[in-house]
């Protein structure tokens, strides 16, 4: 399919909305819920986390080329958010706490990021069939992320609104989630149009697919992606942490978080029009390097610093529309230039296995990292190692995964990949 009307894009486009929400108290909460409300240790929880996103990350080739032979991308997509939404509910309704707590969000995650991850592949494949140019599957990727970028603001927002206590209002939210998103998931499908179809011969494994990710420009792009992906996922990981320890301001963390990510949406238009007029991957190499400067300036705050760390928040997310939608959106090129979009499913499962990785290792390298230098979360004082993993760090690997980006592809042929 060459290309989708605004309706049509918006339907498809807002399934990322349900799946962002979904997605961001897994990524960004957890760890404080467990730790501050349910009495968890910080270093179990990072273990735990590791576990259960390693388990996850393994799994998303096979969804891969589960989802390419099925062929019914609806139907998984429509599964994966009942799931997602179900193992939401367990993972904010512990029946213990503290020790064996650590246990069961272990095992209550796996359904939850299994869900997550087979409607997510599945959406991403299906937005590989469309747009007949690069720039049209950049409008595709920017539509999609835009309506993530709502999710997550959404989710950001509405958990303050539900109860005070934030593992409450997350309890009460996972509830209405588990609602809503299904069935707002099968209307928006039933809008969007069917893709053409493949034979099934003309399919490779996804055995194929990582075979592919070894040579270019499928190699430089993956490495760039992993590494700034490790940059990204850090800061997630401990941006509670640090607005409670280093800014001495724990009750605005929602707002940053809001903020950070309104950035992002607002900045989303602007990295559309870069991808038009510099190409997609000289785009995204700049959103990495002025992410990086505009993030190093939180090395420099401390207690009470909030306004000052709020345009940091603004700043670095008004790069992030370049990491969420170019990335993807070089990949499909790629897909599309080279005839493989018949296994788009494959190839997005290794894609999401080392975005997954690069999550699990922020949450199981950076957690136990900062709790061996000292860190204690509640004492302020022992906040220098939260505040180096936090800041210094993810600026030095944007600045490196910029410099992979060159080595992913050259100035081109019209038409050819950008």
């Amino acid at each position: 399919m060459t290309g989708l009307s605004r309706g049509a894009l918006a339907a498809y486009a807002v399934l990322a909305l349900p799946l962002a929400a979904g997605a961001l108290p897994l990524y960004i909460h957890v760890a404080s819920i467990y730790s501050d409300s349910y009495g968890a240790q910080l270093a179990g929880i990072g273990i735990a986390l590791l576990v259960a996103r390693a388990a996850d990350a393994l799994v998303d080739p096979w969804l891969g080329i589960l989802i390419d032979r099925l062929r019914r991308p609806r139907l998984v997509i429509f599964a994966g958010v009942s799931l997602l939404a179900l193992g939401l509910v367990l993972v904010f309704h512990p029946p213990w706490r503290s020790t064996a707590g650590i246990a069961w969000l272990m095992l209550s995650l796996l359904p939850a990021y299994l869900g997550y991850s087979s409607a997510a592949i599945a959406h991403l494949a299906l937005g590989a069939t469309f747009g007949a140019t690069s720039a049209d599957r950049a409008r595709v990727a920017v539509w999609r992320e835009g309506f993530g970028l709502a999710g997550i603001l959404l989710a950001s927002a509405a958990p303050q609104f539900v109860a005070s206590d934030a593992a409450a209002a997350l309890a009460q939210s996972s509830l209405v989630f588990a609602v809503v998103a299904p069935l707002g998931v099968a209307l928006a499908l039933s809008a969007v149009p069917t893709s053409q179809g493949v034979a099934p011969a003309a399919r490779p494994s996804w055995t194929d697919a990582l075979r592919q990710f070894a040579r270019a420009p499928f190699a430089p792009l993956l490495a760039a992606f992993v590494v700034n992906g490790i940059a990204n996922a850090l800061p997630a990981t401990l941006a509670l942490l640090f607005v409670a320890d280093v800014l001495g301001a724990p009750q605005f963390g929602a707002q940053f978080l809001l903020a950070y990510f309104a950035g992002g949406a607002i900045g989303l238009p602007a990295w559309l029009a870069l991808a038009r007029r510099l190409g997609s991957w000289r785009a995204w190499q700049l959103s990495m390097l002025l992410g990086a400067a505009a993030f190093v300036g939180a090395t420099a705050l401390g207690p009470g610093d909030l306004l000052p760390f709020l345009v940091v928040c603004v700043a670095s997310g008004l790069m992030l529309g370049g990491d969420l939608a170019l990335p993807a959106a070089l990949l499909t090129d790629a897909l599309r230039e080279r005839g493989h979009e018949a296994a788009a499913a494959s190839y997005f499962g290794v894609w999401t296995l080392a975005a997954k990785l690069t999550l699990a290792a922020a949450a199981g390298i950076g957690l136990p990292l900062v709790s061996a230098l000292g860190y204690v979360p509640g004492q302020p004082a022992s906040a220098a190692p939260l505040q180096l993993a936090y800041c210094l760090i993810p600026c030095a690997l944007k600045v490196f995964a910029a410099g992979l980006l060159p080595l992913t592809v050259r100035p081109r042929p019209q038409g050819a990949l950008p």
